[in-house]
């Protein structure tokens, strides 16, 4: 008799950290069958070969993040902690094949692209999304980031149809100009359903100064994306140059990973921008006297 319906004691682990996590906001359902997730006819009528559907129809996902209200799915995860594979859009990147499973690629390459088919983001993490970030202060780590994301997103989704209308009412009364303008405010409106960029905004309003950072980072020779992101105050020019005075910054590396709804470069930014928050609350609080004097000491750098 099968002791847990967990693979493996870190599965288990992942899976208590979401429930305690995530709670407030998601339900999380683990070992949930796809048809359960796309519907046992929707499966039969895939345009998949036989073997891929038999699959899908006798495995299981190992967590399904779902909407409290609708238990519409707004996210599945494969936890990969065997073979320390992660995805990206709807392509998996195994790191160490493993033997007892050499099918696990196509596996794992068949749930993803179903989900995609069905319009479900999934994403396949390892040991290194799930760890918790020392630069978060051991609050956060990039799974959390993409959770919060599919919250947003799935938020957006209820959401259209009124987002649509208030574009549409735009156009007629100003234009492009006025639907720039809505696009901002459903942004802003789309980002308070984000725990984490809420929590963001919630702390950098009460700073004395904060400014909006955001970098197209480029991978490495790895594939990994690397930024350093800093808390500047002032600027000034010499001989064409420009410089600053770095008060603090944090260096962020992560893995490409995301799915066709969360792109690697935004996950970055908001992890970024999360530590580099984090830091300037441990560090200088929300006195201004603080800030000051860490603006006295600082030096100029070229910006």
């Amino acid at each position: 008799m099968r002791k847990s319906v967990f693979d493996s004691k870190a599965e288990e682990n992942l899976y208590k950290r979401l429930k305690s996590f995530w709670s407030r906001y998601v339900d999380v359902f683990p070992q949930l069958p796809p048809k359960n997730v796309f519907g046992y006819d929707a499966i039969k009528q895939l345009k998949f070969d036989e073997g891929a559907k038999d699959f899908l129809l006798q495995t299981n996902f190992d967590f399904v993040v779902c909407d409290t209200v609708t238990h519409a799915p707004l996210l599945v995860i494969e936890f990969d902690g065997l073979s320390g594979g992660f995805s990206r859009e709807a392509e998996y990147f195994i790191k160490r094949p493993f033997d007892n499973d050499p099918y696990r690629e196509l596996k794992m390459n068949t749930k993803l692209k179903a989900c995609q088919y069905f319009n479900i983001p999934i994403i396949v993490v390892s040991y290194q999304e799930f760890t918790l970030l020392n630069e978060s202060e051991q609050m956060i780590n990039i799974l959390d980031v993409i959770i919060a994301g599919a919250i947003e997103k799935g938020e957006h989704a209820k959401n259209y149809q009124k987002y649509v209308d208030m574009l549409t009412k735009a156009y007629e009364y100003g234009g492009q100009e006025g639907v720039d303008c809505v696009m901002v405010e459903i942004e802003m409106i789309s980002e308070q359903a984000n725990p984490i960029k809420k929590k963001i905004r919630e702390i950098t309003k009460k700073f004395p100064r904060w400014g909006t950072q955001f970098y197209f980072t480029r991978p490495d020779e790895e594939g990994n994306l690397n930024e350093t992101f800093n808390l500047d105050l002032d600027i000034k020019t010499i001989d064409g140059v420009m410089y600053t005075k770095r008060l603090l910054s944090v260096n962020i590396s992560i893995r490409q990973v995301g799915t066709f709804a969360h792109d690697p470069v935004f996950i970055l930014n908001t992890i970024g921008e999360y530590c580099l928050v984090m830091k300037t609350k441990k560090t200088l609080g929300y006195n201004w006297q603080n800030w000051a004097l860490a603006r006295n000491k600082a030096e100029w750098v070229k910006y």
